[in-house]
């Protein structure tokens, strides 16, 4: 018997269960964001519809140098013949005019034509630029890539670097908290001034006020990752390092010790294969002086009834056909063809330019690159000592304080102090990263 209870019941966990599992949390590693990325992330995506754009553009210019077929069906109903005037001479009626009509009521005809282009400059040139594009689209997706894993991987350190500051404002908070309560007891034994307190107090509200705008920064920071990451803004994401196993696992050696080609970066392959382009523009612009060679073959029969009887066996059509070959040979042309050949030889001279300009500028690059990233490192590894003895020193002076041997005024200078470290060593590890990852974004081979 159809229990109309339990089936409602059973239908609702069921919606509960697919909503629980669709608010489950992505977990990413960053290796794991920057994989995920590159299934998923839009430009990525968009960057492969261009690459099978481009291979079908191919298979356009192949297939207009090979044989192009059509047909042709046409039907007339005359409704009314037109009239011409034939002088009576042929009537045997001299010096009068006789109204004479020509055809029938109805005609019809069904042709078809084929045409086969045998030479032509500008198709051979526009089939090896066809191919010189495709490639440039799949540069352009590398380009897109390499872009995009730096992004991703700059977006999950921001992430983390403000996860980081909220951790450290939380257990300050702790910290600063116990303080108040201990010191809220002793003021109200008339031990310590109020003052004592007031300054806690305004440090607890100062810190609340920080940890409010982390909060706000972090929820854009993650909006980002995820708009990176090809996510809507509903889905939630956990990530599964910190800033401290980061830089623990940052082989700073290895990249120190890659030797930068200029050839394989991928922005000088990118200008090398719009050298390549210009080029056949060059000679495109050059065929223009050479002759285009077609054949074509045609075949048309018609017909020619008083009566609709179309599809009568015993009706006559009268079947033509023609085949030839047409040569277009181009003469003279004011200078045009002359000035467009000047233009794109120029366009071509100006990529040899950019070329010796992009290989001066990304050796320059990776010479900074590599110079940041090393200062980078023993900033990080000063900061990192920095954070461990300010963090002492605010330890020390808290039980100070609450044993009546250090003031307010020393606890406040001594937390500035300590905070100042934590920023600094998070800004110096985030700005680790960040300059490990764009020399290793300049370092990776095109391909």
């Amino acid at each position: 018997m159809f229990n109309f209870k339990r089936e409602i019941l059973t239908f609702c966990s069921l919606i509960f269960c697919l909503q629980m599992f669709a608010q489950q949390p992505v977990e990413l590693s960053l290796k794991n964001a920057r994989e995920y990325a590159l299934k998923h992330n839009f430009e990525l995506r968009n960057a492969q519809l261009d690459i099978e754009t481009a291979r079908y553009k191919v298979k356009e210019t192949v297939a207009t140098g090979l044989p192009q077929a059509s047909a042709s069906i046409g039907y007339n109903d005359n409704i009314g013949l037109p009239v011409q005037l034939v002088p009576g001479d042929f009537f045997g009626q001299p010096g009068e005019d006789i109204e004479v009509q020509f055809g029938t009521k109805y005609s019809s005809s069904l042709g078809a034509s084929v045409t086969q282009l045998l030479f032509s400059g500008s198709y051979l040139v526009g089939l090896q630029a066809s191919r010189a594009y495709l490639e440039q689209s799949k540069k352009n997706y590398i380009k897109s890539k390499t872009e995009v894993n730096k992004t991703v991987s700059d977006a999950y350190f921001m992430v983390l670097t403000t996860q980081e500051s909220i951790v450290v404002i939380d257990s300050t908070l702790a910290i600063t908290n116990k303080l108040a309560n201990q010191t809220r007891v002793i003021v109200e034994n008339g031990f310590a001034e109020e003052t004592e307190l007031d300054q806690l107090e305004l440090l607890i509200s100062e810190l609340e006020v920080g940890r409010t705008n982390a909060l706000s920064q972090l929820g854009i920071a993650e909006a980002f990752l995820k708009y990176q990451l090809g996510l809507d803004d509903k889905s939630q994401i956990v990530l599964t390092e910190s800033l401290a196993s980061l830089t623990e696992e940052l082989a700073a050696e290895q990249l120190f010790a890659k030797q930068f080609q200029v050839n394989n970066n991928i922005d000088f392959q990118i200008l090398k294969n719009q050298q390549q382009l210009a080029l056949l523009q060059v000679k495109l612009e050059k065929s223009n002086y050479l002759p285009t060679l077609s054949a074509f073959l045609n075949y048309q029969t018609q017909a020619q009834r008083q009566e609709w009887d179309f599809f009568n066996a015993d009706g006559k059509w009268y079947a033509s056909s023609v085949f030839g070959i047409n040569m277009k040979i181009p003469l003279f042309s004011s200078g045009e063809r002359f000035a467009k050949v000047k233009q794109a030889q120029f366009q071509y001279e100006k990529t040899k330019v950019a070329e010796e300009m992009i290989s001066t500028t990304l050796n320059l690059n990776y010479q900074t690159n590599r110079n940041d990233l090393q200062n980078a490192l023993l900033t990080y590894q000063n900061t990192r000592n920095n954070k461990a003895i300010a963090e002492k020193i605010f330890r020390r002076t808290s039980i100070k304080y609450t044993e009546g041997m250090a003031g307010s005024l020393d606890l406040l200078n001594t937390h500035n102090q300590y905070l100042s470290a934590q920023s600094q060593y998070i800004n110096a590890a985030l700005n680790l990263l960040q300059k490990s990852v764009a020399l290793e974004t300049l370092l990776m081979v095109g391909q």
